[in-house]
């Protein structure tokens, strides 16, 4: 658990600088005196290097933390890095997860779930009566929330999420 600690500080270090330079940029252009210099242990100590230090633990299973908290500081993350300016929304690459950040997030967030509370996507497909590339569609576009087995290499669909969805669908269905 010791290496894996080690490997995610790089992986949370390159996410800081990544999100700094990026900050960096936009001072820049719209007020440069505005910009004061940071050194890595401070941004480990903002709430971007905090919410991705607990990530970390989670991933390497140092520590348990409710699901609320931990799906909230991945998305804290996510929209960080993906959302773009004058957007009305982020979306989130796939291969993202294939990445090392990706990858400890991902972790995060499927020790942040009981096992009941995940489904295969072919289970889901079946379940909604939509094809796997559907499932796949919303989980793109977030309608699905999914979770990623890193060790596995399995992907999961949210099973509050297929119940809300035949919920919807049952609700807008003609009544006979």
């Amino acid at each position: 658990m010791e290496t894996e600690s080690r490997d995610y500080q790089e992986v949370i270090d390159q996410a800081l600088q990544l999100v700094y330079s990026h900050h960096h940029r936009l001072v820049s252009q719209l007020y440069p005196s505005a910009f004061h210099p940071l050194q890595l242990h401070q941004l480990r100590e903002g709430p971007l290097g905090k919410d991705l230090s607990r990530l970390a633990q989670l991933a390497s299973g140092q520590l348990r933390d409710v699901k609320q908290g931990v799906l909230e500081a991945i998305e804290s993350v996510l929209q960080l890095l993906f959302w773009p300016a004058a957007a009305d929304d982020y979306s989130v690459p796939r291969s993202f997860w294939d990445t090392e950040l990706g990858r400890m997030m991902a972790l995060a967030k499927y020790r942040a779930f009981e096992p009941n509370e995940l489904v295969s996507i072919g289970n889901a497909a079946q379940q909604l009566g939509v094809t796997r590339p559907t499932i796949y569609r919303w989980m793109d576009d977030r309608t699905l929330n999914y979770v990623r087995d890193d060790m596995s290499g399995r992907t999961f669909v949210v099973r509050r999420d297929i119940d809300n969805l035949k919920r919807v669908a049952l609700e807008l269905s003609p009544q006979d």
